[in-house]
């Protein structure tokens, strides 16, 4: 759950905040007569944030136990586009912007979006820094140049550059002859699953989670759908400088459930990593076992967190996230070997699993 820096996503509001009208919370309601007061963790959809991490599905070869992106997503795309005979420059450049993005990265430019309100707002800041060839003292003001300095370090060199503007006009075709029309026909067609997730979040789960919430600093946020992620979701400070978690949108309403288990899986985020930096060795940082070792925490983490506050949805959560690592899981198993099968493929070492048991406890207690 890798965050974008906040100095991007603050900076970034405050240049286009005034750009593009903040997404509607969902399910839309008719305004009262006196409006009431502001949803906590409302649900959401944000298109071009959506279109965004739409793009990096379509290029990322993500290898990832616990994949970033729903499974057979690009696949599933694909097929879609080429029986409407649809080709962007995105597909068209797919092949070099890929090579860029495995041998750079730039991974952490999937975070960019949280920080602005609409597609155009974020399309004309990236093309303002591409025309000040990343330089932040060509900014003119003191906000572009913060932004500038931050676009800067994900974007470094000349040949970073000319990938980010590949990408940003392959984005933007995409977004014109494919996915504005598509995310539209998916919001329609969703519409009951949206009611459904809204429903189970609001009225039944957001008070159980509400304590740990409070006590990790998670008090607003907002809770984002989007097509093309899985089990891993993706943080960052959104424009108005509160925590958006991203999560899978399921397609049925019977799979609205889904969205409480990446959450939980997200939010508890902030406690792994100190754990883990804390039980593992220089070498280990650098041959990038922590790395691998703060994933496998962070899905059994979640796993903690519901197992005290939920524990009707445990064996759920422990199912879809078996699942995502393409295991095949008996439902009508036993609770103790589908325990045991989720403990085998999400394996610490006893030490980081019991110093992350006991900083949820701690959190849960309110210390």
């Amino acid at each position: 759950m890798r965050v974008v820096p906040r100095v991007l996503s603050l900076a970034a509001a405050t240049l286009v905040c005034a750009l593009g009208a903040p997404a509607q919370v969902l399910p839309a309601q008719s305004a009262p007569a006196q409006a009431p007061a502001p949803l906590r963790w409302p649900v959401r959809t944000l298109d071009h944030v959506d279109l965004w991490l739409h793009a990096f599905a379509l290029l990322d070869s993500d290898s990832s136990a616990v994949p970033i992106y729903r499974r057979g997503y690009r696949d599933s795309l694909t097929v879609i586009k080429n029986r409407r005979n649809i080709l962007t420059a995105l597909d068209g450049n797919r092949e070099v912007l890929q090579r860029g993005l495995a041998r750079r990265g730039y991974l952490d430019a999937q975070f960019l979006a949280f920080g602005f309100n609409s597609w155009d707002g974020m399309r004309a800041v990236l093309e303002r820094f591409l025309q000040l060839d990343g330089d932040p003292r060509r900014a003119g003001d003191r906000e572009l140049s913060q932004l500038m300095a931050g676009l800067n370090g994900l974007f470094p060199s000349a040949a970073d550059r000319e990938w980010l503007r590949l990408f940003v006009a392959g984005v933007q075709d995409e977004y014109v002859r494919f996915f504005r029309a598509e995310h539209a026909t998916q919001l329609r067609s969703r519409a009951a699953t949206i009611t459904a997730i809204d429903s189970l979040w609001q009225q039944v789960y957001r008070a159980r989670f509400e304590r740990f919430l409070n006590n990790t600093g998670q008090r607003q946020g907002d809770v984002l759908l989007t097509l093309s992620l899985g089990g891993e979701g993706r943080t960052g400070p959104g424009a108005a400088g509160r925590p958006m978690v991203a999560v899978s949108w399921p397609e049925q309403t019977a799979d609205a459930v889904e969205v409480l288990y990446v959450l939980a899986h997200e939010i508890t985020g902030s406690l792994v990593g100190p754990v883990v930096a804390d039980n593992v060795t220089p070498a280990q940082q650098r041959s990038g076992e922590a790395a691998r070792l703060v994933s496998l925490a962070q899905v059994r983490t979640g796993a903690m967190l519901l197992a005290r506050v939920a524990p009707e949805l445990l064996a759920g959560y422990q199912r879809y996230y078996l699942a995502q690592t393409g295991r095949a899981v008996k439902r009508d198993g036993s609770g103790e070997a589908l325990t045991a099968a989720f403990d085998a493929a999400f394996t610490l070492p006893g030490v980081i699993a019991e110093a992350l048991a006991r900083q949820v406890d701690i959190v849960l207690a309110g210390i």
